[in-house]
């Protein structure tokens, strides 16, 4: 029969093995709730930051708008196609609005007025757009109204391919 002491050191040890298997049972649930967020903020990450490639009209809108309004190239480039050889219309318009402010010192402003599809395939759409410009010249007024044909292409979600002023 064992003794007091050992009775005692026995029982000791078994508590000392019952919280150490709590512990490791306890940081091995944290640890994976942890890897859980983690994986959950992630995926909202991507979802919160991916553009919105799901209509022609929307990814010609939020084109536009980034190119001719706002000015910014990083945005326009996630709503265009891989080969944007057919935008060479759109890009010369740009340079011209940029060199006239130069030259003239006044402030040309682009809005988009009017968006609107007008046919759609699986793999393609066309879509009509009417663009303003405005300025202040001497102190009058000036607005200036486009209209244009853009073609967009369906590559992984909609994007921008294509743009001709329809005269």
């Amino acid at each position: 029969m064992p003794s007091l002491t050992e009775r005692l050191r026995e029982a000791r040890a078994r508590r000392r093995r019952a919280m150490r298997q709590f512990l490791v049972v306890g940081l091995c649930f944290a640890a994976l709730l942890c890897l859980g967020g983690v994986a959950v903020g992630f995926l909202f990450y991507d979802r919160a930051t991916k553009p919105d490639l799901s209509t022609p009209e929307h990814v010609t809108r939020k084109y536009l708008e980034a190119y001719l309004v706002d000015r910014d190239d990083y945005a326009a480039n996630q709503y265009r196609c891989s080969d944007a050889s057919g935008l060479t219309e759109l890009q010369a318009l740009r340079d011209d609005i940029d060199a006239r402010q130069r030259r003239y010192g006044v402030s040309i402003t682009g809005s988009l007025d009017r968006v609107h599809e007008v046919e759609r395939t699986a793999s393609a759409a066309k879509v009509d757009v009417d663009l303003v410009f405005s300025a202040v010249i001497q102190g009058a007024p000036q607005k200036d109204l486009e209209h244009w044909e853009v073609s967009v292409s369906n590559e992984s979600g909609w994007r921008v391919c294509g743009a001709n002023e329809l005269k």
